[in-house]
């Protein structure tokens, strides 16, 4: 598969840019599909000169509260080991899996990550503001651990840390608490939002913020050129293929299709021979197939 490229525009690097200055989160809105997840991957390949896999996204749901985002609690597989005259033998740490944040602040001493905080917009209103003090100190709080259950335990042993090569855990948690480790520097927190309700003010307080714009015709075109699989033939057809984009766009759908779609339109109209000259010339065998490929863009009845 071709690797999707990403182009920043210098606004939005300046925000990253100020982000990373200030270690404050970084939060990113603009409509589905323009490049606010992919983002995270730019700062972390480009920017960091790292890998894909130095990013840990996080999918906010409707249920997500703030624990999700540091850990999960197998609490059923703790209560069945327990039960089984396990009792001596069992950790609680054994049964808690960090999640991105957690794992990005237990790991910093090794890596930096970029922690994608996806559409955080979806979560309940209080999730925003259960984070400040987490996103603000780097640290959080193990619930279901006491004090002693971190005790000489080797967190580079859990599956979630077996990639990296040095000792994790090196923290010396109190109250269990983990912090960040001295002189480690901080993760970049990228949250994007759709917008689909409002954030508390608090929250926004505490955030870099950047609204990505809708591309224009030109930005359009370059993104089709560098991400869609598209002959020479084609790759020559794709100012006209915006402007029909375009004008698709601009016929008052309630769902407007993203640079995504116009991706996967592209493609599907190479694939169905469609010559978007011959449509406008008037011949209906061309529109009957160009109608054809509609139903990658318009999302609506």
């Amino acid at each position: 598969m071709k690797k999707i490229t990403y182009t920043a525009s210098e606004g939005l690097q300046a925000a990253v840019q100020v982000a990373r200055d200030l270690e404050m989160p970084l939060l990113v809105t603009g409509e589905p599909g323009t490049g606010k997840t992919q983002l995270a991957y730019w700062v972390a390949t480009e920017l960091l000169k790292g890998k894909e896999e130095d990013v840990l996204r996080f999918n906010t749901k409707t249920t997500s509260v703030a624990k999700d985002l540091f850990y999960r609690y197998d609490a059923i597989r703790h209560f069945r080991d327990a039960s089984r005259d396990k009792l001596d033998a069992v950790k609680v740490l054994d049964y808690i899996t960090f999640e991105a944040l957690g794992k990005a602040i237990l790991a910093a001493g090794e890596r930096q990550y970029v922690v994608l905080i996806d559409e955080i917009d979806k979560a309940p209103r209080d999730f925003p503001n259960d984070v400040l003090f987490e996103f603000e100190d780097m640290a959080f709080r193990v619930e279901e651990a006491l004090p002693h259950d971190f005790v000489g335990y080797d967190f580079s042993q859990k599956p979630e840390f077996q990639e990296l090569k040095a000792n994790i855990g090196t923290v010396q948690p109190k109250q269990g608490v983990i912090r960040l480790p001295k002189n480690a520097p901080k993760p970049l927190l990228i949250l994007t939002s759709n917008s689909e309700k409002n954030l508390p003010d608090a929250f926004l307080r505490r955030c870099v913020f950047y609204h990505i714009a809708f591309p224009d015709k030109d930005a359009l075109a370059k993104i089709v050129r560098e991400n869609a699989q598209l002959s020479p033939a084609y790759l020559d057809m794709v100012e006209t293929m915006v402007k029909k984009f375009e004008e698709i766009r601009n016929k008052g759908l309630r769902k407007l299709p993203a640079t995504a779609e116009l991706v996967r339109w592209a493609e599907i109209l190479e694939k169905r021979g469609v010559d978007l000259d011959k449509v406008a010339a008037g011949d209906a065998d061309m529109n009957k197939l160009l109608l054809g490929t509609y139903p990658v863009l318009a999302k609506n009845r």
